[in-house]
């Protein structure tokens, strides 16, 4: 498997902890977990027995060992290819990536993350990724975060609040769930329409690049 790696599943001795082609592994129940970090990442989890008939075994007792066919036809999965939330630091190029990680302090490389990645899904992982602080989900609300910082910008930061989602389905981007962050510049509207959403008693709809900046309203906290 891609990226694998195995562990018994008993949880034993330290030393029984181990990868499951080692030597001490063998015989026990294991547990395997590999993931692909692509631009459609996937994840697999199972359990198998290494036992001597599921291995290709090495020439000496010390040597490790691999799951052999009748080891993969074996394995008992939980999950086979299930989706993994993407990481959004992959879909930004190197450049932006490099700016973001310039910042020098955790709160700066929060307001450059979302200043960088408009329209896409951030979860909590990249923003513990990038802040690398304790109170990293700190940084991102308002009252100090980015979504007060970025707001004279013309940025809305979109979380996981039910009228937060009405907002993001009516400016037409992806939806953020539980722990999800999607950040949107703004400009306002003339007109009602496809795309535009009522937000404060006005009306916004997603901002052209060669739209003035102007002042985000304030979101609805719930």
């Amino acid at each position: 498997m891609k990226n694998g790696a195995a562990v018994p599943s008993e949880a034993g001795e330290k030393d029984k902890r181990t990868a499951a082609e080692s030597r001490e592994a063998r015989d026990h129940l294991c547990l395997l977990v590999s993931a692909e970090d692509t631009p459609t990442p996937i994840w697999s989890m199972g359990l198998v027995r290494a036992s001597a008939n599921h291995l290709n075994l090495g020439a000496n007792r010390d040597a490790k060992a691999t799951l052999n066919g009748a080891g993969r036809n074996a394995i008992t999965w939980i999950q086979q290819n299930s989706p993994l939330p993407a990481n959004v630091l992959l879909k930004l190029d190197a450049a932006t990536v490099d700016r973001i990680f310039a910042q020098p302090s955790g709160q700066k490389r929060i307001n450059e993350l979302f200043r960088s990645a408009l329209g896409i899904v951030i979860g909590r992982a990249a923003v513990a990724t990038v802040a690398q602080q304790d109170d990293y989900m700190k940084r991102v609300r308002a009252n100090g975060g980015a979504r007060t910082i970025l707001q004279p910008e013309g940025i809305l930061i979109l979380g996981q609040y039910q009228s937060h989602v009405v907002i993001a389905q009516a400016l037409g981007v992806p939806v953020p769930s539980s722990g999800d962050s999607v950040s949107v510049r703004v400009t306002p509207a003339r007109n009602r329409g496809a795309g535009v959403v009522e937000i404060g008693g006005d009306l916004w709809k997603l901002a052209a690049p060669g739209d003035p900046i102007v002042t985000a309203p304030d979101l609805p906290s719930i």
